[in-house]
């Protein structure tokens, strides 16, 4: 019993010592502390009462102190067997608790996000290290990627730097949220996911050449800036947009968990992706900036209707390694129609992933 007991108090004195750990393993050590705590009192008092009786009865027969000491003895022993087989039932919380402990001293404490090139290629990740690998094999992640965007003249060109767009390619930019469900396609060991999403994208294109866009009759052209000095000028168009893509790791490694072989998923890898996207445009809006003739500052904004298609479909390749992915879109469909009266009107970009959060 003393052995059982000296474990008890060791492993509080550990969970004490490392208060910080993970709520999870807090809370089970905490529930397999009170149920020992629990047994070892009711059984204690049940002794107890029994010593009582013991007592009682010697003095009333006046038996001498070697039977009085021999029969505790038994008592004790008999009561140390009984602790001894409930804290035996409870052994296997025990051990769990005892390997989360040990596993926490080793990583180190464990936060709400585990920051780094983490399990599951996330660049931050809410999984605990207790996830099992066939877990981290589905997952939904957050995604924020940035890209440079430019025009060009049809939906099969990839002039990225098209020289003869109305837009300046490095000033033009695209900012997506995507809210994302990853799983496997296949068996354990297959090397392939598929990816579906939910996002918003926004588009800003920069005018070149102190050109600004009028809109007139339903109709929008591009037209130089007269009433003052131009500081900016953009049209930026908003969607919400709906992400497929397929996903390749290059390098699969394999692990065996529970006697079932699978992808290890649990470290980054390199990888390669391929998709297409569709959006509904939700908004258009025509923004300039500039100092007038006097020296004041004005800001512009008007929406933009009628000049811009309503819906966007295009493709996506990447190739990434970990958190870190690089990636090219290039839209199929015009993102503007036949109201806008400019030369290119096909989006292509080139950018990367910034953040990856998975959950």
């Amino acid at each position: 019993m003393k052995t059982k007991l000296f474990a008890i108090l060791s492993l509080m004195v550990f969970s004490f010592a490392h208060s910080q750990v993970k709520p999870y393993t807090e809370g089970q050590i905490r529930t397999y502390s009170k149920k020992i705590d629990s047994i070892i009192v009711a059984e204690k008092a049940n002794m107890n009462t029994e010593l009582d009786a013991l007592e009682k009865t010697f003095r009333e027969n006046k038996y001498s102190a070697e039977e009085k000491q021999k029969k505790k003895s038994e008592v004790a022993q008999r009561y140390e067997q009984i602790i001894n087989q409930k804290v035996d039932s409870k052994k296997e919380e025990l051990e769990e608790a005892t390997r989360e402990l040990v596993k926490n001293s080793v990583m180190g404490k464990e936060n709400i996000f585990e920051i780094g090139l983490v399990q599951n290629n996330a660049l931050l990740t809410t999984k605990s290290w207790k996830t099992t690998k066939k877990q981290l094999l589905k997952g939904d992640d957050f995604n924020i990627s940035f890209g440079l965007i430019n025009l060009t003249k049809n939906a099969g060109s990839l002039a990225l730097a098209n020289k003869s767009s109305e837009v300046m390619f490095g000033k033009s930019t695209s900012i997506v949220f995507e809210y994302r469900a990853t799983r496997q396609l296949g068996d354990l060991t297959s090397p392939v996911f598929y990816r579906v999403g939910l996002g918003f994208r926004s588009d800003s294109y920069k005018l070149a050449d102190s050109k600004v866009f009028v809109q007139q009759n339903g109709q929008i052209y591009l037209s130089d800036f007269t009433t003052g000095y131009l500081r900016n000028s953009r049209i930026a168009n908003g969607y919400v947009t709906v992400p497929v893509d397929f996903v390749f790791v290059l390098n699969p490694k394999y692990t065996t968990e529970n006697n079932e072989k699978m992808l290890d998923n649990s470290k980054g890898n390199f990888r390669i992706s391929a998709g297409v996207y569709g959006g509904v445009r939700f908004l258009s809006q025509n923004l300039i900036n500039y100092r007038n003739f006097e020296g004041h500052k004005i800001s512009y904004r008007e929406n933009v209707n009628g000049s811009v298609n309503n819906f966007l479909f295009g493709g996506k390749l990447s190739v990434g390694y970990g958190a870190l992915n690089v990636f090219v879109k290039k839209d199929f469909t015009p993102v503007f129609n036949d109201n806008a009266k400019i030369n290119n009107k096909y989006g292509i970009q080139i950018g990367v992933e910034l953040l990856y959060i998975s959950f």
